[in-house]
């Protein structure tokens, strides 16, 4: 169903435009084009975007009326629609609308492999529906049936990593074949079910029981309503499954059944281990990989309140042997003071859910407890605490932020075993900085220009700040000075730098300094 973007650039509408950026993307496949009606990304992800959608293969139309005199903005779009699946946008109204292409958003366009397509600029004669007519029909007129399996699994792979599971790929599927889809066991449980479109007030599960009350259940079965195609599929891992599309107004041939089931074999064995699974392990990947369905279906076999869940733990471990006697007693510590908590070993690491917490003392010490007396302390690389986690996409979200940081950690803060989220979060905006190039790292790091020539202050400073927390005991310890040496070198370095360190207003230039300093030069 899709059609390579070079193609489309030679219909008669898209003649005259140019691409701006993204000319490495222009083999990529286009299988739909939606109007980019809200610009300001912040508005949209909190009012408008759908959690557990990414939108591989579209192309954008839109002329970011609404922050056309926002360049940030702007970037924060490109960012966000890259993130989201989008292939490109086209952009209409150029000097017209928006003043200009920034080249701040050529460069990050550029940089994600984005593609801008511009529309003639300071041409008011421009129609959007010349392009819509245009490219939809070209996409409509291809056939889906020759490359389904090639289709799909070109969208999964252009997704993040931590996005590539099986509920995306029958969700790409389903547009594909703008069919509803659901996924279920053995005993016909629902593992998955996606609907098409996507705010359909169809009940599946419902019309699945037309088919299977059946005596003799063919492989098309018809009702008023729609046709139901059933195909098993047997899954070393997951054992017997069965797929079912549900079609209405149309009708899907063999070849696409088949195309389907090789595909979601093909599914399976790279991302589904287990999917079928009924397990705590099985509600974390679901949670972690956006199996929004499957989250839910598993949490209420299992009686486990995912709504509930409010702090999550991530432990990164050094010997991944030990893993099954640390979550026994992680788990024998949480119980005290949660009533849900979940604990399963993901990805070389441990993942603690918790909520409903039972105590009134601080959430925090509790860690630091377990830290203190558990018997596998030297076991332990490090821990992340993150509170106040309001939903599990927040979770997910979270757990992702945490594993892109998790490789600079122990060249920053090669002392720390404790981090908190905002930690992580400090962390990740620095990772930008080092991204954003060296005009920006140089200006950054200029605050250290001072003390640049004298190892002892640099040693001295970013070992209370980053190793220490600002504690000057905890400093001296680690640096095997005594504490008024500590106190004396932070009030010179104050002095030379024109900010008291102490402070935590000021002092925040000087750590994100710190942090650039160790990640550049160890």
């Amino acid at each position: 169903m899709g059609v390579k973007l070079n193609e489309l650039l030679r219909l008669p509408s898209l003649r005259e435009a140019e691409v701006v950026t993204g000319k490495n993307s222009l083999e990529k496949s286009v299988t739909s084009l939606s109007f980019l009606e809200v610009s300001d990304m912040d508005f949209f992800s909190k009012n408008i975007q759908v959690g557990e959608e990414y939108y591989a293969g579209e192309l954008l139309i839109g002329s970011f009326y609404s922050i056309k005199d926002d360049r940030m903005k702007q970037c924060e779009a490109i960012r966000h629609l890259h993130d989201l699946g989008e292939i490109g946008i086209i952009l209409y109204y150029v000097g017209i609308i928006l003043p200009e292409l920034a080249p701040e958003v050529i460069e990050l366009a550029e940089e994600l492999n984005f593609v801008i397509i511009q529309m003639p600029p300071n041409d008011s004669s421009l129609r959007y529906n010349e392009v819509i007519i245009e490219i939809m029909s070209v996409i409509l007129a291809n056939d889906p049936s020759e490359n389904i399996l090639n289709e799909v699994l070109e969208k999964v792979s252009l997704l993040p990593e931590h996005l590539r599971s099986v509920e995306i790929t029958l969700k790409i599927l389903s547009d594909l074949l703008r069919t509803n889809i659901v996924l279920a066991n053995a005993d016909y449980e629902i593992i998955n079910q996606i609907k098409w479109p996507r705010n359909s007030s169809r009940e599946l599960p419902i019309l699945l029981n037309s088919y299977l009350e059946q005596p003799k259940r063919e492989a098309v079965f018809y009702t008023e309503e729609l046709a139901i195609y059933h195909r098993e599929v047997f899954h070393k891992d997951n054992g017997l499954l069965n797929l079912f599309l549900l079609k209405e107004n149309g009708e899907i041939t063999d070849f696409d059944c088949e195309q389907a089931v090789e595909l979601l074999q093909v599914a399976l064995n790279l991302w589904g281990r287990k999917h079928g699974e009924i397990s705590e392990y099985a509600l974390v990947q679901a949670i972690i990989n956006d199996e929004s369905e499957k989250m839910y279906r598993l949490a209420g076999i299992l009686s486990i309140d995912v709504h509930s869940i409010q702090m999550l733990w991530l432990i990164q471990l050094k010997n991944i042997r030990m893993e099954k006697s640390i979550r026994e007693e992680l788990a024998d510590h949480v119980s005290k003071y949660y009533q849900t908590y979940v604990i399963q070993f993901i990805d070389n690491g441990i993942v603690v859910l918790l909520g409903k917490y039972r105590r009134n003392h601080s959430e925090f010490e509790i860690s630091r407890e377990f830290l203190k007396e558990t018997s596998f302390n030297n076991e332990l690389k490090n821990i992340v605490v993150c509170p106040k986690m309001r939903n599990t996409t927040d979770v997910r979200n979270t757990y992702q932020l945490v594993n892109n940081v998790r490789p600079m950690l122990k060249r920053v803060f090669p002392e720390k075993k404790t981090f908190s989220l905002i930690d992580i979060k400090q962390a990740s905006q620095v990772m930008a900085v080092m991204k954003a190039g060296e005009q920006e790292l140089s200006e950054h790091l200029l605050i250290l220009d001072p003390i640049l020539e004298n190892d002892e202050y640099l040693e001295t400073l970013c070992c209370f700040l980053l190793d220490a927390d600002g504690d000057f005991q905890h400093c001296s310890d680690l640096l095997y000075i005594h504490k008024n040496t500590v106190k004396y070198r932070i009030k010179k370095i104050s002095e030379q730098l024109g900010c008291d360190v102490t402070r935590l207003s000021e002092a925040y230039e000087c750590y994100k300094a710190c942090v650039l300093f160790r990640l550049i030069h160890q």
